[in-house]
């Protein structure tokens, strides 16, 4: 019995835990958002392709570039739009920034858990997740996020 009474305590605590955590959690509040309209034929800049038709990992970051920065401008005061690489196995990454590393890959530079981080990756094998986030105290003015394409640096 006393290995029952042991597993049952254990439960308890992780039952405990777990609504500790989602008392923790709180959505961002936000008015409702609408992304940018971006459509391909609106994008200022020429397309990079190679002879099989397949984009650049620099059109993508261009492309992505101007999207967040037309999202900036609709966005309400004291939000900015951040991004979350989401990498193979589920790897999260706050990104800081993107670069082209060569026609099909790029490195994210950012944060797992708060410890810095460089990620080099094929852009097939990536996702970018752009969101909302609140801007926090410390972080005043809006934090801008690096772009570096064909050699060139950029803020968005």
């Amino acid at each position: 019995m006393a290995d029952n009474d042991r597993y049952a305590a254990h439960v308890a605590r992780q039952r405990q835990d777990q609504d500790l955590l989602k008392a923790q959690i709180r959505p961002l509040a936000l008015p409702e958002l609408r992304l940018p309209e971006c459509t391909p034929a609106a994008a200022s800049c020429a397309s990079a392709h190679d002879a099989d038709g397949q984009q650049s990992a620099g059109e993508l970051m261009r492309r992505l570039a101007g999207t967040i920065t037309q999202w900036r401008k609709e966005l309400p005061q004291g939000v900015q739009p951040a991004l979350l690489a989401l990498a193979h196995g589920g790897v999260q990454i706050s990104v800081t920034s993107l670069a082209q590393e060569s026609f099909h890959g790029i490195r994210i530079d950012g944060h797992i858990n708060g410890a810095p981080c460089m990620l080099l990756a094929h852009q097939a094998t990536v996702q970018i997740l752009c969101y909302a986030e609140e801007i926090k105290p410390p972080e005043q003015p809006k934090r801008s996020i690096g772009f570096v394409i064909d050699g060139e640096h950029s803020q968005a």
